[in-house]
């Protein structure tokens, strides 16, 4: 086990929320003896009768542009125009990718609102139910119908509405270390400017005890990668692509989606607080790389006349973390682009499987 060191940059980085610590310290948890179910009842009560926060944003190209490009993707929509994202700018009216609406819509809080770990706490429990994680979800794209006479996405330059809603908090149990938690439900709608629906987000939040620095952490070693042979076995029957995210990349991506959450960019409270071995690929950013990769092959085999494809839905959840600097694939059926249902995994090179996917097809 590894003793938990924390360099004098962490412990001024973490020293205004020394408070926070000491008031839920593992002595005082054991006292109070926090109830997850009164907690969980607790919170639903704050959004009973249907409530929902609404807001409204102006779907910048230029937000798009530079996402796309800290992707690695010169540009928006594979196939669809011979001009490249590095010289010009996306014009209104340019349909934004399936998942890509997490760009937008980012969290709006003053520095002193975010959780110690840099999380948004908008939707927050009640302490010590603190620590947020992105377990999985659904998205769905009603709009993209290609039954109906009009398809309705959402566009570059329109001004689109983000309604939000709580939908459940379970208390719940995890399994490998008995700790208490709580699995908050979240929905959102995103509607045009003439509301029409065009993606359907639910989410899937695990909120955990907040971190005690008292308490030793371990930081988990790395299995042994499969040797080639393995991994092309692996492989064989699907469509694969790899990745090898760098610290880079990770932080263009933290900056442009607004995400503050410190175990994405900064390294000593990954691995000397969090117990993580490295900084953590981002779960929403290997959501919309599965989905980078299925829009892809349909317009590779033909099955979309303007490069512009969405799926019907997607359901995913996350089951491990993915570092920075390892390399890991997306592997997903040959038939996928011809098969109503694919089922796509994130897989390290290590054989661990760190995100499972049902998608869709219309």
């Amino acid at each position: 086990m590894r003793t938990r060191i924390v360099s004098k940059q962490l412990k001024a980085a973490i020293h205004p929320q020394r408070a926070f610590f000491r008031q839920f310290s593992s002595t005082e948890r054991h006292r109070s003896s926090p109830d997850p179910k009164a907690i969980a009842e607790n919170f639903l009560s704050k959004f009973a009768k249907g409530q929902t926060f609404v807001r409204k944003q102006l779907l910048d190209a230029n937000q798009l542009r530079l996402f796309s490009l800290a992707l690695d993707r010169p540009q928006l929509w594979t196939g669809s125009s011979p001009r490249l994202l590095e010289e010009e700018e996306l014009k209104d009216g340019a349909p934004v990718p399936a998942a890509y609406h997490l760009i937008y819509f980012t969290p709006a809080q003053l520095p002193g609102i975010l959780g110690v770990d840099g999380t948004d706490a908008s939707f927050n429990p009640e302490a010590p139910f603190t620590r947020r994680m992105w377990a999985g979800g659904s998205v769905h794209w009603p709009g993209a119908d290609p039954s109906q006479s009009s398809q309705h996405y959402l566009k570059v330059g329109d001004v689109a509405t983000e309604t939000t809603k709580v939908l459940s908090c379970e208390p719940k149990i995890i399994k490998k270390t008995g700790e208490n938690m709580l699995v908050v439900g979240i929905e959102k709608e995103f509607r045009d400017s003439k509301d029409n629906l065009c993606v359907l987000d639910k989410r899937n939040w695990v909120f955990r005890e907040a971190l005690d620095l008292s308490r030793p952490v371990k930081i988990p070693e790395k299995p042994a990668e499969l040797s080639q042979s393995e991994l092309d076995q692996q492989a064989q029957g699907m469509i694969v692509r790899g990745f090898k995210r760098d610290v880079v990349q990770l932080f263009r991506v933290s900056a442009l989606t607004f995400n503050a959450h410190r175990i994405h960019y900064d390294l000593p409270w990954a691995t000397n607080v969090e117990g993580h071995r490295n900084v953590v690929v981002h779960g929403p950013l290997n959501q919309m790389s599965m989905l980078d990769l299925w829009r892809d092959e349909m317009v590779k085999q033909g099955k979309s006349d303007n490069g512009v494809v969405y799926p019907k839905e997607l359901f995913y959840r996350a089951t491990s973390p993915v570092y920075a600097g390892e390399p890991y694939r997306i592997l997903m059926p040959a038939d996928a682009t011809s098969s109503g249902q694919a089922d796509i995994q994130v897989v390290s090179n290590d054989s661990t499987v760190c995100m499972k996917a049902t998608l869709h097809s219309w």
